[in-house]
């Protein structure tokens, strides 16, 4: 039983989508008709129009994205904006699946989109968003004014100390935070957290935090801890990595 069974609370998600093509448009709002938790609020060809609605500071939860799209492609929009909500890419060309996974997307549809894939897709971001509902709920992760954080296992509340914690890794709906003696299992998002950490941590990958004063060393794009972890950094985040790295003086 989830956290809004046990509230009697229905959740409901925003959704816009964003696709030059109206027939694409238009199959998707069809579909999200089985699925009354998610509000269409806009459905746009190009997304300038989209951005209108992202900064205007209407909550949105979800965004179904196409690719191809003339004046800025899907990636080219996630590279230029800082993008909070969860995105499902849309496309007909199945080369772009590795580099959206890279871009930190929660699914990627390939057209034409079939009913049955779409479902998954759609059961998918409702997992997740009920995961961070829960984490939301129960207070999972307290950053404290000091030196620490504070997490929950169960009953038992932690101090973790931000010397001691070496890295966060992302494992399924769950964040596991890595310290010098021991490794605590979290529920939460690494995401969200990675936006709560103080400046001494950056994410260098879709699944990886770590401390800089934890670096050994590098090799291209690949990270040595001082305990000889090696963590691989996305293409994503190389730009602002290697900027730190470099003002740390690697």
């Amino acid at each position: 039983m989830d956290i809004y069974t046990r509230m009697n609370i229905k959740p409901t998600y925003n959704c816009i989508i964003i696709d030059d093509e109206r027939f694409a448009r238009e199959l998707i709002a069809d579909y999200l008709k089985d699925y009354p938790e998610f509000v269409i609020v806009g459905k746009y060809k190009n997304t300038l129009l989209a951005k209108e609605v992202l900064e205007s500071g209407t909550s949105i939860d979800l965004i179904f994205l196409d690719i191809q799209m003339p004046n800025e492609t899907g990636i080219e929009f996630l590279k230029n904006n800082t993008i909070q909500p969860k995105v499902i890419f849309t496309t007909a060309y199945s080369e772009y699946a590795l580099e959206s996974y890279d871009l930190d997307v929660a699914d990627y549809l390939l057209k034409p989109i079939s009913e049955e894939r779409f479902g998954k897709a759609i059961q998918k971001i409702k997992d997740q968003l009920n995961t961070e509902e829960k984490a939301k709920a129960f207070e999972l992760l307290e950053v404290a004014p000091n030196d620490y954080i504070k997490i929950k296992t169960g009953a038992e509340v932690h101090k973790i100390y931000f010397n001691e914690l070496i890295r966060l890794q992302a494992d399924g709906e769950y964040v596991k935070y890595i310290t010098k003696e021991k490794a605590y299992l979290i529920l939460g998002s690494l995401k969200k957290i990675a936006t709560e950490l103080p400046p001494l941590f950056v994410q260098v990958h879709r699944g990886h935090i770590i401390a800089l004063s934890e670096v050994k060393g590098r090799e291209n794009y690949t990270l040595i801890l001082n305990d000889f972890t090696e963590i691989p950094i996305g293409k994503t985040y190389r730009t602002e990595v290697l900027k730190r790295l470099k003002s740390a003086g690697f």
